[in-house]
């Protein structure tokens, strides 16, 4: 399978090492955007806390922004499913 946004972009053959969990498209690393869920916590009023679960995702560009929301991290963004 081939990186979708490389030939749509750049008309490259770059070979895909993901797929989009939302739209399935295949994506290459420099193409896919990684997130994680994550699960509201509840305890104490007005302090939210959120715990994140086990496992990644792996969005593609298009889809990311309707389905995240962006969080910081040291290596790169990443994106966390709310």
């Amino acid at each position: 399978m081939r990186c979708y946004d490389c030939a749509t972009e750049a008309q490259l053959k770059t070979e895909a090492s993901a797929n989009c969990v939302v739209c399935g498209a295949g994506l290459c690393i420099e193409h896919s955007i990684e997130g994680y869920s994550q699960e509201a916590l509840t305890g104490s009023l007005g302090n939210p806390a959120v715990h994140r679960l086990p496992g990644r995702k792996l969005f593609c560009r298009t889809c990311a922004p309707d389905y995240l929301k962006l969080t910081v991290s040291p290596h790169r963004s990443q994106l966390a499913v709310g």
